[in-house]
């Protein structure tokens, strides 16, 4: 057995290989509230959203104007929604929408100028939630649908104890898993695939390994009620999680035994392990938990992951009963390398293949198809260099794996070696002509119109020509549109750096079109002013999300599907028909520039306001 020493000194080999991987591991573990929510000091040593100090502005507001009732329950160490609930559960229903349109009031008053709380999806959200108003809506329609209220109230707690176990007890344990497998892979290759996270998934085995954590967790709970058992048993089911993670197909209780025999002799061993990461906890509290998860988290975890794999290869050399369930070597090992170039050697002869026909491009046609993903030069040339990339892209995992880089998927016990269909069957690795990026520009900006305006027909049932131009076109999500395809094309291999970049990139097309449109012409044509998370009312944090997925669906499905369709169509009928929408799309520009459009829902926004809320006042009177 390795010393504690030279554990931790892997450990935090494995750690400097992987940083961001296992950080962003480590902080979606503590957001889940699993077992590492204790070591979380940054994030529940605070509230990001001022919730105490709306706690405390909604109990001075109780005390002054609500009924003693209502006063009353609104303890500080109460959750207000919790109260809410109690009522339902209560059949004080209206005591229970009284107090949750008051907090939810509450709520919307207590924004400021960037943490908006009155507009938008996501300050809706954050305010049905946490005043209880969701909780009241579900119960009203279980209400009307039974007819009953006693209906209604079982069905509400039989809902409500099944969220719970979705999102308090599966996701965590679920995740548990799938993180520990993550480090397992980190700990002996250089390349960890993000989508290797979907293992679980991919071999169906989600369940098993969740209810194996569950019951684990359920027996280490009952021998909590004894005092020996809080220090023995937390240690003899030390490594439930690994075993799971490496073998998903072993039945729970198998699991657990099999953890209690590799620990025996192991206990106080590993005791003194946890022992010696200490003075990484104190550090955490004295730095209110920064350190915990910038550091202590990643490290403790790859520390723990040495300490499975020398346990585990002690267990398989005294071959103990089960060891042969720990069946997945190449996750703890590299498999041999003329073993792994035998299992991939249709890999290398596609590759070979491949090197015979390749296309190579240079000069000005190879930096713009590589780097902006612009095509210059015959299409039949184009539509054989995309295959060529996306078989490249396609086969780079399996050369990686034959060469030792990654963990090799056809030596899986639960996936085999004839699993070999590859995923990412659409080419989404294309370059782009000029005329078919043209029309791709005044696609985006027409269905950015089709969605500007169906959305304000739909909040305020009135047609308004939303947008700067006169015609079915917003030209910022085409130029948005366009420059995701081009500038952003060489991160295309790279998904979560292509989902930020194209919040960065859209953020910052957003902010400074509306910043030049009002130093220009005096008004705003849009404002976020009261949305969650907002920057002066020009950008905000549920716009940026939804430019991340669209962008993402854009550049991953909608622009391959759109430019595939386009490549049907005679070069010169798609010129014709690009250039005269074109010059049409610029007619209405110059036009524009001396005679905007304006008016009612389009850079007077008030005037909607005012005339919604003079509606709502009415229905209100008369009603």
């Amino acid at each position: 057995m390795l010393t504690n020493k030279e554990l931790k000194k892997r450990g935090r080999k494995a750690v400097r290989a992987h940083y961001l991987l296992f950080l962003i591991l480590c902080v979606i573990a503590v957001m889940f509230g699993n077992e590492f929510a204790a070591n979380d000091g940054i994030l529940h040593s605070k509230d990001l959203f001022g919730k105490q100090q709306i706690e405390q502005d909604i109990e001075q507001s109780a005390e002054q104007a609500a009924e003693p009732k209502v006063v009353a329950r609104l303890g500080v160490t109460e959750k207000e929604s919790t109260q809410v609930i109690r009522d339902i559960l209560d059949n004080d229903l209206l005591d229970g929408v009284a107090l949750a349109n008051q907090l939810e009031a509450q709520f919307e008053s207590s924004g400021g100028d960037v943490v908006g709380h009155t507009n938008g999806i996501l300050a809706y959200t954050i305010n049905t939630v946490t005043s209880g108003t969701l909780a009241i809506h579900i119960f009203e329609a279980l209400d009307k649908i039974t007819g009953s209220d006693e209906a209604a109230t079982v069905i509400f707690v039989i809902l409500g104890l099944l969220l719970y176990i979705l999102f308090c007890v599966c996701i965590p344990e679920i995740y548990a898993v799938v993180m520990r497998r993550m480090f397992m892979e980190a700990r002996v290759y250089e390349k960890v695939p993000l989508h290797h996270a979907m293992h679980l998934l991919r071999v169906r085995r989600a369940f098993r390994a969740t209810l194996t954590i569950v019951i684990k967790d359920l027996f280490y709970i009952f021998w909590c009620f004894t005092i020996v058992g809080i220090v023995i048993k937390r240690y003899s089911y030390f490594l439930v999680p690994f075993i799971a993670a490496e073998n998903p197909d072993i039945r729970p209780l198998e699991a657990i035994r099999l953890s209690r025999r590799m620990m025996n002799g192991h206990k106080f061993e590993a005791f003194k392990f946890e022992l010696s990461f200490l003075h990484w906890l104190i550090l955490g509290v004295i730095t209110l938990g920064v350190s915990n998860v910038f550091w202590y988290l990643p490290y403790k975890v790859a520390a723990t992951t040495e300490y499975y794999a020398c346990v585990r290869q002690m267990a398989k050399e005294a071959d103990i009963e089960g060891a042969e369930l720990l069946d997945d070597d190449a996750l703890l090992a590299k498999a041999d390398s003329k073993v792994l170039e035998e299992l991939y050697q249709d890999i290398s002869q596609e590759q070979c293949e491949l090197k015979k026909n390749e296309i190579i491009l240079s000069g000005k046609q190879q930096f713009f198809a590589e780097k902006l993903g612009v095509w210059l030069g015959r299409s039949t040339d184009k539509v054989a260099y995309q295959e060529q990339e996306n078989r490249k892209y396609r086969m780079a995992e399996g050369l990686d794996a034959a060469a030792g880089l990654v963990y090799p998927v056809r030596l899986d016990p639960r996936i085999g070696p004839d699993n070999r269909k590859i995923s990412y069957q659409i080419n989404f690795l294309r370059c782009y002509t000029i005329w078919n990026l043209m029309a791709m520009f005044l696609l985006f900006s027409f269905i950015g119109w089709v969605w500007e305006v169906t959305l304000f027909l739909l909040e305020n049932g009135e047609f308004v020509n939303r947008g700067t131009l006169h015609g079915p076109w917003i030209p910022i999500y085409g130029v948005g549109g366009a420059l995701i395809i081009v500038v952003l094309s060489y991160l295309r291999k790279k998904p979560v750096a292509e989902f930020f970049a194209i919040v960065v990139l859209c953020g910052a097309i957003e902010f400074f079109t509306s910043w030049a449109l009002e130093e220009i012409h005096g008004m705003r044509w849009w404002d976020y002013s009261g949305y969650f998370l907002n920057i002066d009312g020009r950008i905000c944090a549920e716009g940026l999300i939804a430019f991340g997925v669209l962008g993402m669906m854009g550049i991953y499905l909608l622009a391959p599907a759109i430019d595939a369709l386009l490549m049907k169509i005679d070069p010169r009928i798609m010129a014709a028909v690009t250039s005269g929408l074109m010059a049409i799309f610029c007619f209405d520009v110059i036009y524009s520039q001396f005679h905007m459009n304006t008016g009612k829902g389009i850079t007077d926004m008030a005037v909607v306001i005012d005339n919604n809320e003079t509606l709502q006042i009415q229905k209100g009177e008369t009603g």
